[in-house]
């Protein structure tokens, strides 16, 4: 839809055979486009992923954050969920919308431009369950709702939603 909208993009995923597909795909529907490969668990990549951006299309207007994983542990009750399992949960679902937020919000802020950051949550960021899936699912609502604030009090043309998709 971005694309047909006729905004610029820049694609990033950990899996470079997915992100050359999407980026292929968009390319053929005639976007500007770029794609970076970029593990969200890691601040210095998504700081680098906004730093491509910045030097590709001079600003960015629309962010979104919809990195996320689940399995093994969806299902699984916290105190069997191994540690590894918290760790890449709790990294990739909340703290690289974090590490995207800290990346790219100040830059669009200091643009002066309207913007929107959407980040991907789940309905497990609503309903109740105590493994690592719905902790940082409920983490990135809490984030997202209060970054909204954030925004509005300091009287920014940025905004921020959360996106909940379902099973």
């Amino acid at each position: 839809r971005f694309a047909r909208a006729g905004m610029k993009l820049v694609l990033a995923d950990i899996e470079p055979a997915p992100l050359a597909r999407a980026l292929a795909e968009v390319q053929a529907d005639g976007a500007t486009a770029i794609g970076v490969p970029v593990d969200v668990m890691s601040d210095a990549q998504v700081q680098a992923l906004a730093d491509a951006a910045y030097r590709e299309f001079g600003g960015v207007h629309v962010l979104c954050n919809n990195a996320g994983v689940a399995a093994p542990a969806l299902r699984v009750p916290a105190w069997e969920t191994t540690l590894a399992d918290w760790q890449w949960i709790m990294g990739v679902n909340l703290m690289g919308v974090v590490h995207g937020v800290r990346a790219f919000v100040p830059r669009m802020l200091a643009g002066g431009d309207e913007g929107h950051i959407v980040n991907t949550a789940s309905v497990a960021g609503l309903l109740t369950g105590s493994g690592p899936y719905f902790a940082s699912k409920h983490g990135v609502a809490c984030l997202t709702e209060g970054l909204y604030k954030d925004l509005k009090s300091a009287g920014s043309k940025l905004s921020a939603s959360l996106l909940c998709p379902g099973v």
